[in-house]
């Protein structure tokens, strides 16, 4: 395992204490409140942040993980980050550990470490310091299509077998030659690996599921088709999108611990290539060789919309990113769109092309430039998530930028194909957040950063409180409870509709902000029962505490307390 030097370039970040929640000089009507701040440390994390609240004893604030762990970000693939974002295109550092072909694989970044895997212009895995590219530690582990994943301080990468290393040190823990690159990102849940290989003639995929701890098979199967992007697991499921490009291939799904099928979806023509599938409340999002986008019921198969991005053409488009409701992606010929989630409808749409994914942070999606020229002059792009206004972008000297976006800590990752792998920021910024009781009245809010027992940093600001609590919808006519409640992992919500019609239920915290979309569908009438894991939207377990579910459906609206103990 051979050490080498990578050429950086990069700013040295600032000292600072920015607090974005609550906002210096805004009223509010309402006494619980979001605390959010900002630190740049040096491209060190702080040994602690604390805030006081109108000269109140000293409370710490935690701070938010905004690790990207594997492809799109999370285990779901949403693509979503709660990090800050560059507003500019200036070049944290770049380091040459890419190719000029087909750099498709997205950075990875965990505890400051960033992790990339060269595609076909080489065979080595990288690890790097997040906030200068200085190299860390290499391996030889043969060309890698996709993005590794890291769990648990272990490393997995598909490459010319399946790899499991020491993310820390890149000792190798083990490998298993039963699966290869084309099979896509490893998705790694609890104790187990999944992970594919792929036949060409004729098409097909032989899904593996492995020990995480040594790499022994548990189940395989042989599936029609051949698997071209990433596998995604959710209750207990395992979704794998084929192609054939001769006939119709499936989105499969299985059973988690058998590898059994559960269901077939066949509906788009010749299979779904370079999509993954994007699971968020019972929703797959993902996209077909056909041109096609499509929402599909993960527990039955069944097509829920389907949008026609690219009419009359047979063309690939992106796996779509999701937040907020809303989807983003671009198609290889002429479009980028965003998408509304729940029917399909094209909300904006501007010019662009794409062959990678996208990354949404900050209220900006990132993407980088494919397929569309090859004049080495690929940029990469951000634009504003409401209008798709372009916010920044920086032109590469590469024919595409193929590479998904990585955003954490306040900075985006991208490979370009131009033998440079791009962080884009000023410094790593690390997020702290936490729920404030604030008093009605003046409130004077100061924030402060400590190294070593010492401040180093700090933000004050003043807002206005106007009311207290919150206001609980007195309607009745839903029946809506949760059981048990208090819970202690999950609680089931049970509702009953006197008539069929659009239904919304969210969860939000004291504060007002949302924690997670349970539903959003038409729905029968009669009685539903849905489940909350105690988890935000990206999967991650919220504290213990008192939350709110509200229900909206038609005109009515109720809201019921859960109580949370961990």
């Amino acid at each position: 395992m051979g050490i080498t030097t990578c050429f950086v370039l990069f700013v040295i970040s600032a000292t600072g204490v920015n607090i974005t929640e609550p906002v210096d000089g805004e009223t509010y009507n309402g006494d619980w409140l979001t605390i959010r701040a900002i630190v740049e440390n040096e491209n060190e994390i702080p040994e602690y942040v604390q805030y006081s609240l109108n000269g109140q004893p000293v409370v710490q604030i935690p701070r938010l993980n905004t690790d990207w762990y594997t492809y799109m970000a999370n285990d779901f693939h949403t693509g979503y980050s709660e990090s800050p974002a560059p507003t500019d295109n200036t070049v944290l550092w770049t380091a040459p550990v890419t190719g000029d072909y087909h750099e498709f694989p997205t950075p990875v970044i965990v505890d400051g470490i960033v992790y990339y895997p060269q595609d076909s212009s080489g065979d080595s895995l990288y690890a790097l310091d997040a906030a200068t590219g200085e190299l860390i530690w290499k391996y030889r582990v043969g060309g890698t299509d996709d993005a590794v994943t890291v769990k648990n301080g272990y490393l997995y990468t598909a490459s010319d077998s399946v790899w499991c290393f020491d993310a820390l040190t890149g000792e190798r823990i083990w490998a298993n030659g039963d699966a290869d690159c084309t099979g896509s990102t490893p998705a790694v849940v609890e104790s187990k690996v999944y992970c594919a290989h792929n036949q060409y003639s004729p098409y097909k995929t032989y899904a593996y599921c492995l020990d995480s701890e040594t790499g022994a098979e548990i189940w395989s199967d042989t599936l029609s088709g051949m698997i071209a992007s990433c596998m995604t697991i959710w209750n207990d499921m395992v979704f794998i999108p084929t192609i054939s490009w001769d006939h119709k291939t499936p989105l499969y799904a299985l059973v988690a611990n058998t590898g059994l099928i559960i269901w077939e979806n066949t509906d788009a023509y010749e299979g779904y290539w370079d999509s993954s599938p994007v699971v968020v409340d019972g929703v797959i999002y993902i996209s077909g060789w056909d041109g096609r986008t499509r929402a599909i019921d993960a527990m039955t198969g069944i097509t829920i919309w389907e949008s026609d991005i690219t009419p009359g053409v047979n063309y690939l488009a992106a796996t779509p990113a999701y937040h907020d409701g809303r989807l983003y992606f671009g198609d290889q010929v002429d479009t980028y769109h965003c998408l509304d989630a729940p029917d399909g409808s094209t909300i904006w749409s501007v010019p662009g092309t794409q062959h990678g994914s996208s990354g949404i942070a900050d209220g900006m999606v990132f993407y980088g430039e494919g397929c569309d020229s090859y004049d080495d002059n690929a940029r990469v792009i951000a634009l504003n998530c409401e209008t798709g206004e372009e916010i920044w972008s920086y032109t590469t000297s590469a024919e595409h930028v193929y590479s998904s976006p990585a955003i954490t800590d306040g900075v985006v990752y991208i490979a370009g194909m131009d033998w440079n792998l791009y962080a884009f920021g000023t410094g790593l910024k690390y997020t702290y957040l936490d729920d404030l009781f604030a008093e009605v009245g003046t409130n004077e809010l100061i924030v402060t950063s400590f190294d070593e027992g010492v401040p180093v940093a700090a933000d004050t600001i003043s807002f206005t409180v106007t009311g207290t609590g919150i206001s609980l919808e007195p309607s009745h006519r839903l029946g809506l409870c949760a059981s048990p409640n208090p819970f202690h992992s999950s609680a089931f919500i049970s509702f009953e509709l006197s008539e069929p019609g659009f239904t919304s239920i969210e969860v939000y915290d004291l504060s007002g902000r949302l924690i997670c979309s349970l539903t959003e569908s038409e729905l029968a009438a009669g009685e539903h029962s849905v489940q909350w894991n105690g988890r935000r939207q990206n999967g991650e377990p919220v504290s213990t505490g008192i939350y709110f579910c509200r229900i909206q459906s038609g005109s009515i609206t109720e809201t019921i307390g859960m109580c949370l103990l961990r």
